[in-house]
């Protein structure tokens, strides 16, 4: 059974987790644009552009999970695998 690696250095993590506050703040806003921004100024295609706003949302999450785990598998690859 391998051993875990390292611990890297605190500031690595502050770091990643301040990459994922940036992935999430980005698509969010994207989320908010197309749920409230855009549905201001027409009402044609408002239920698309809120659905479409949700969809951003949840992509950001999902965005946010695959580098989570990118970032797990780095680690572990990096150092645990000996």
């Amino acid at each position: 059974m391998p051993s875990p690696p390292e611990p890297q250095p605190l500031t690595d993590y502050v770091a990643d987790g301040a990459r994922i506050a940036a992935i999430l703040i980005i698509w969010a806003a994207f989320g908010a644009f197309f749920r409230y921004g855009v549905t201001e100024f027409t009402t044609t295609f408002e239920r698309v552009f809120t659905q479409l706003g949700g969809i951003f949302v949840i992509i950001g999450v999902l965005n946010a999970l695959l580098y989570i785990s990118y970032r797990t598998v780095d680690y572990w690859r990096d150092g645990g695998g000996e």
